[in-house]
């Protein structure tokens, strides 16, 4: 068969199957609490691995696995990316399960298996069609330097301890109501207030 029939051959195929794929998706829904079909999981691979220019992956992380600069990568993921991904990376958390795709489970090979400069280039500049969002140039992400240590503390992540986690849980994000709560029992505990906080009197 001639070169040009075996690619139109491979064209009309996989057209057929991303027909076959929306049909089937328009039948079923577009829920995001749905599992992804393995030919979504495999098209989200394929387009990550794609979406990261080459001049990236062979990038070597600036930054040594120094103590400091882990804590200072789990500090910063405790802050800001453990609302999606867990303080252990499993990416089971309220606000992961309601993605489409999931967020990955980045103790595994998946991402391990990743090297420096693709993980460096995720977090600086997201994964289009996920849930996944660009940190590079934020003020808040602190640039640069936080995006190598990140890239440390994900390669950290698979020997993660339990007093890891205990810590990191005092770093995440609080909202309004669990910091008035901790006002309040501040407050009872300096003896300005002769009732311990109605929320947590349940405990007593």
């Amino acid at each position: 068969m001639k070169p040009w029939r075996i690619v139109a051959a491979l064209i009309l195929a996989t057209v057929m199957v991303l027909m076959a794929l929306a049909g089937h998706e328009i039948r079923r829904g577009f829920s995001a609490r749905a599992e992804p079909s393995r030919v979504e999981a495999f098209v989200a691979k394929t387009a990550r691995k794609m979406a990261v220019p080459s001049n990236y992956r062979s990038l070597q992380n600036p930054y040594g696995a120094s103590s400091e600069n882990i804590r200072a990568g789990m500090n910063h993921f405790a802050d800001h990316c453990a609302i999606c991904h867990g303080n252990d990376g499993s990416g089971d958390t309220p606000t992961g399960r309601g993605l489409y795709p999931k967020p990955p489970d980045m103790r595994t090979a998946e991402t391990q298996s990743k090297s420096d400069g693709e993980l460096y280039y995720t977090i600086e500049n997201g994964v289009r069609l996920s849930g996944m969002p660009a940190f590079g140039g934020e003020k808040a992400h602190g640039g640069d330097a936080d995006s190598w240590k990140l890239v440390l503390f994900i390669r950290h992540l698979p020997n993660l301890t339990g007093s890891d986690i205990k810590e990191m849980e005092q770093l995440n994000p609080k909202t309004e109501e669990e910091r008035q709560e901790e006002k309040e029992e501040q407050d009872f505990l300096r003896g300005g207030s002769s009732e311990v906080p109605a929320s947590k009197s349940h405990h007593h």
